[in-house]
């Protein structure tokens, strides 16, 4: 069989090379996909169904997984990585694309498997698909009463043992609520460059362009548009006007609460959206020592600043682990915004549902946050304030990290976030150690990402 006579859609071949690129490699979602588009130079209207197939895919990958095992004789874990990903966007097209007739969903299909695999595993991919879209009535699905883990787990597509330490926190029915909004396409938010422009005429002059805009409930540069595909190339963007930011997000900067004419620090600011809005908030006067060790995301940062017009970030090629002598006890603000598991983003980011967390991993991410904590406390003046922040919703992460940490160092003080919490029009989790603030998806605000927040000052020695 010559593959240049076998005809395959391009859109859905792309999505699958970008599927296939996040198996083998164990690459993020949002970089490949952005990569490809890039390089392939696609229209909009095709780069809108490549992510829609592929982020499809990748957060209903449980319940695609659920339906295949019922209708293939092999073992569903045994099926080659091209075969596995060309059932599960077939599936995924049948059950929730509801405009692509099942047998072009098919015969689709059967070219990809014949281009990516041979003539016998596309007669697998026939039959298989053929059977399940005959027969989506005769699913069996996990009994809700008797198997709940399981059932959340399959039909909410999340990782089992996820379910089952959440289902112990939170309970049956918020488990479901941060699940239903961790599986919600997320809404696009900016943060309006107050250097530049004002939250009010930034939102009239993307009204004037035909895209739709509301304020943000939470933080006061908040914007949330609809009808912009591709935010990168409008000029408001280039010229400046705004960044790519969440509201939670947002709020970690208010936080920190830097005042212009400080020194603040912040350890790991790849890609740049905190290092930028804490920037904004001193009126670009004083400094900020920007550290990321990895020298293609500093240049994001740098990147970022250019852009936005900011001058007072030295961004600066350092490991946020090692404690740098020349800069201990220097800054009046530290934020250590830490590498983490992401599980209060998993709605941006789907892929990091299926990394695996196991308690090695735990422990190791876990470390890594007490030590980064730990050279961010040698960095606070006297006087001067830490702030720790995560964008996931695990205590192994959170609270026992700073926990930890402050029976280490009693030189160092929670600080009462009773009046920053009331301010900012926020509610605590009933189940909330004091002292904390975590937002978590889908139990507070639907616009919200999963955030933990605390700050500690730095008191006498």
């Amino acid at each position: 069989m010559h593959l240049d006579k076998i005809k395959v859609h391009r859109v859905r071949e792309l999505a699958l090379i970008t599927l296939v690129e996040i198996d083998q490699k164990k690459n993020h979602l949002h970089l490949v996909l952005h990569r490809l588009l890039e390089k392939e130079k696609v229209n909009t209207r095709d780069a809108a169904l490549i992510t829609e197939i592929t982020y499809g895919v990748v957060r209903n990958r449980n319940k695609l997984d659920w339906i295949i095992s019922q209708f293939s004789k092999k073992e569903f874990s045994k099926t080659p990585v091209w075969i596995k990903n060309i059932l599960r966007m077939g599936v995924y097209q049948l059950f929730f694309l509801e405009r692509v007739p099942g047998y072009a969903v098919v015969n689709e299909s059967v070219q990809l498997a014949k281009k990516y695999g041979d003539t016998i595993l596309a007669k697998l991919v026939n039959g298989i698909l053929r059977n399940i879209d005959r027969s989506r009535g005769s699913i069996y699905w996990p009994d809700k009463n008797k198997e709940p883990a399981l059932y959340l787990s399959v039909i909410y597509s999340h990782p089992l043992e996820i379910i089952e330490r959440w289902l112990k926190r939170f309970g049956f029915e918020d488990t479901v609520k941060i699940c239903t909004a961790n599986n919600e396409i997320p809404p696009l938010t900016i943060r309006t460059n107050t250097l530049k422009i004002s939250r009010p005429d930034l939102k009239r002059v993307l009204e004037e362009k035909n895209i739709g805009v509301r304020e943000g409930t939470f933080a006061e540069e908040a914007l949330y548009l609809e009808g912009l595909p591709w935010v990168t190339k409008a000029p408001a963007y280039r010229e400046g006007l705004f960044q790519i930011q969440d509201e939670s997000s947002m709020l970690v900067s208010h936080l920190v609460n830097p005042l212009p004419g400080e020194v603040v620090m912040d350890l790991c600011s790849a890609p740049g959206g905190k290092t930028t809005h804490l920037a904004q908030l001193m009126k670009n006067q004083g400094t900020i020592l920007a550290f990321e060790v990895n020298k293609a995301r500093l240049s994001l940062v740098e990147e970022h600043c250019k852009r936005l017009g900011i001058k007072i970030v030295k961004a600066l090629p350092l490991d946020a682990t090692q404690v740098n002598p020349q800069f201990i006890a220097q800054a009046d603000k530290v934020l250590a915004d830490v590498p983490c598991s992401g599980l209060g983003v998993l709605r941006r980011k789907p892929d990091l549902k299926w990394q695996a967390l196991n308690p090695a991993r735990w422990q190791k991410l876990s470390q890594l946050q007490a030590q980064i904590l730990f050279v961010a406390s040698r960095y606070t003046k006297i006087g001067g304030e830490l702030i720790y922040s995560t964008c996931t919703t695990e205590p192994e992460e959170n609270e026992e990290v700073v926990n930890q940490f402050l029976a280490r160092n009693p030189n160092f003080a929670l600080v009462d976030l009773t009046d920053f919490i009331r301010t900012r029009g926020l509610k605590l989790y009933k189940t909330e150690p004091k002292g904390f603030l975590s937002l978590y998806p889908g139990l507070f605000s639907s616009d919200l990402d999963g955030f933990f927040m605390a700050k500690l000052i730095r008191k006498k020695e």
